[in-house]
């Protein structure tokens, strides 16, 4: 068991290197006909997590119950302090400012680099380590018990 916590102990502290050394990707954005450069840094999982829940998913929005948040405002609400354009630091007033200006395809072309970063890398991550179950059967014993109902022709239990 102290060999586990141990090796457990160093995997934490590894995980921790990789968040003092956060993944950056960038998009090109088209503002007043000229291209720039959006810089996007991952966040920490606690400080996305908290922005996510400050950007609910709107009702009767599809593409925001896909990824969990409201993906027309989430972008305005995104720290300055981990947003370059064109290699250069931007004030949070500049960063509202540019996201209120730009046209839908490209704010959302951020919305979805915003989301690789914080969501779906770990869910590639999860992919390869071969333990993401989409599309597999679960083991709770409730979905068990509806496929056997189901395979006989009977209604589900509620």
């Amino acid at each position: 068991m102290a060999e586990t916590m141990k090796d457990l102990k160093a995997l934490i502290e590894a995980e921790k290197q990789k968040l003092e050394d956060p993944s950056k990707e960038t998009v090109p954005v088209a503002v007043g006909g000229v291209e720039v450069i959006v810089e996007v840094t991952k966040l920490q999982p606690a400080v996305w997590a908290a922005l996510t829940a400050l950007n609910p998913v709107r009702p009767n929005v599809p593409g925001d119950a896909r990824v969990g948040f409201d993906q027309w405002t989430l972008p305005r609400g995104y720290p300055a302090e981990r947003i370059k354009v064109n290699g250069e630091a931007v004030t949070p007033e500049t960063w509202v400012e540019l996201v209120d200006v730009l046209e839908f395809a490209h704010r959302m072309n951020i919305t979805t680099l915003m989301w690789g970063l914080n969501v779906f890398e770990a869910a590639k991550e999860l992919a390869t380590l071969g333990k993401a179950r989409a599309g597999q059967r679960s083991s709770s014993p409730a979905n068990r018990e509806s496929r056997r109902a189901a395979s006989k022709g009977k209604k589900r239990r509620k």
